[in-house]
């Protein structure tokens, strides 16, 4: 009899441990149907310029289309790129015309591996590095040789202009001189200013205090991304003086050890004339979505846009958990 009950009982805490799986593999399945929805909800109007300065957490990673013409600055960390990718492919955006790595931190292009990987590129530019002190850098490398990526080397100009369809770009900062001091990564940043009509950006990947407000050809810029996440020794107030930006975006995340953005960045922005309206925090509004027809400058706020791979539950977590729960019950 005990025998019997013995032989009920487990197979009882079999049948949990199937339903439990079941219904967690369901849950999973409802997150990916939502996301589907939320990104295809996105309707670009692409006859204006169009920015996403996606939400990645404690990283970056921007979006220029116009005119079916598309520009990505950054890739956030690795397990951004999936999302990224997807949110691309949402849109019906198979192809970028320009894939920008402004330096070679993972928070800035460890995404791009799957980014390349699913999306066709016409042209890449990085930094030039021969560093190999990251493990993540190296594959990264061998991956764009193996694959026959077309990377250029871009050189700081005032006078070269890129074309993206109606909008106009040129790099006014980037150090080729291959630093071997992982420190000075930040300061070889491609820095660009994109010209769209009468309104102009101007976008700064993680450049610092140290020379940011010596860069040549600086001029007052619309929008302002802020430098290093909003890092206390970024965005100097000499920097500030001569951008002057009406409106500033910090790609942020939750990670307190950072203190990104810091208040003394936020103090520098106000002093300059930004009103506390006009800056824009991934870490707080999501996504921050800009569009604009050349004269004015429309920005709506995605809170439900999160492409932060870090903040996602993955499938490897999900069975994990799932396997633990079976071996308890078992």
């Amino acid at each position: 009899m005990n025998k019997k009950f013995n032989m009920n009982k487990k197979n009882l805490k079999s049948i949990l441990a199937v339903l439990i799986v079941i219904l967690v593999l369901i849950f999973l399945v409802g997150i990916e149907i939502n996301t589907n929805k939320e990104y295809r909800n996105i309707e670009i109007d692409n006859s204006k310029l169009n920015i996403f300065f996606f939400n990645v957490g404690q990283a970056e990673s921007i979006l220029i289309t116009n005119n079916n013409k598309n520009m990505l600055i950054d890739c956030g960390n690795g397990s951004d790129g999936k999302y990224i990718s997807k949110f691309l492919k949402e849109q019906g955006i198979n192809e970028l015309d320009y894939l920008i790595g402004t330096h070679i931190d993972e928070d800035h292009i460890g995404g791009m591996q799957e980014i390349l990987t699913n999306i066709k590129v016409g042209t890449l530019y990085m930094p030039y590095s021969t560093y190999e002190g990251k493990q993540f850098y190296t594959q990264l490398e061998e991956y764009i040789k193996e694959n026959n990526i077309n990377q250029q080397q871009i050189e700081k100009s005032l006078e070269k202009e890129y074309r993206l369809e109606n909008a106009t770009w040129k790099c006014l900062n980037v150090d080729n001189s291959n630093p071997s001091d992982k420190n000075k990564f930040n300061d070889t940043s491609i820095v660009i200013e994109l010209e769209y009509g009468s309104t102009k950006y101007l976008f700064t990947g993680d450049l610092t205090d140290n020379i940011d407000s010596k860069i040549q050809g600086l001029e007052k810029v619309d929008v302002l991304k802020v430098a290093h996440h909003g890092a206390k020794e970024s965005t100097s107030s000499e920097f500030l003086s001569i951008v002057k930006p009406t409106y500033a975006i910090i790609s942020a995340g939750n990670n307190k050890n950072y203190n990104h953005p810091d208040q003394s960045v936020i103090e520098r922005l106000k002093d300059i004339g930004v009103e506390k309206n006009n800056v824009f925090i991934t870490r707080e509004q999501g996504t921050i979505w800009i569009k604009s027809d050349g004269s004015s400058i429309v920005i709506e706020k995605l809170q439900e846009l999160n492409l932060d791979g870090a903040s996602k539950i993955s499938y490897r977590s999900i069975f994990d958990i799932c396997s633990y729960f079976f071996i308890r019950i078992s």
